[in-house]
């Protein structure tokens, strides 16, 4: 896939695919139909395609993770320091907890600042 045909791709729920709720992951490869083959921090991780939101652009605001205290106890739990309602940096995945009102934010660990997408949850 050339730069220009890049895509992005992150997960819609949590499930048993291993990967962080809110980050997009470069796609690498998609030519099989229900499968897509994602970059996970360095290793080529092939996920179903149906488990997946895609995008051309480059991700330029945060995503929102909703937590659902009793589905999702056990991450609720191994997140330390968030609450059920977070948001996930799209330029290095970092995360920081967010109220309803926020509009944009500045990430803790890269330090940039982006908008909140508050159009979808993940």
């Amino acid at each position: 896939m050339s730069p220009k045909e890049r895509k992005w791709a992150r997960v819609k729920r949590a499930g048993a695919h291993g990967l962080r709720r809110g980050a997009w992951y470069t796609v690498l490869n998609e030519n099989k139909s229900n499968i897509v083959v994602l970059d996970v921090s360095k290793k080529a991780i092939p996920i179903d395609r149906s488990l997946l939101d895609f995008t051309t652009l480059k991700p330029r605001k945060w995503s929102v993770v909703q937590l659902d205290p009793q589905r999702d106890a056990a991450e609720l739990a191994g997140e330390a320091g968030l609450g059920p309602l977070y948001g996930v940096c799209p330029n290095c995945a970092g995360r920081a907890n967010l109220k309803q009102d926020d509009t944009q934010l500045t990430c803790p660990v890269c330090q940039l600042l982006f908008e909140i997408d508050w159009s979808v949850t993940c």
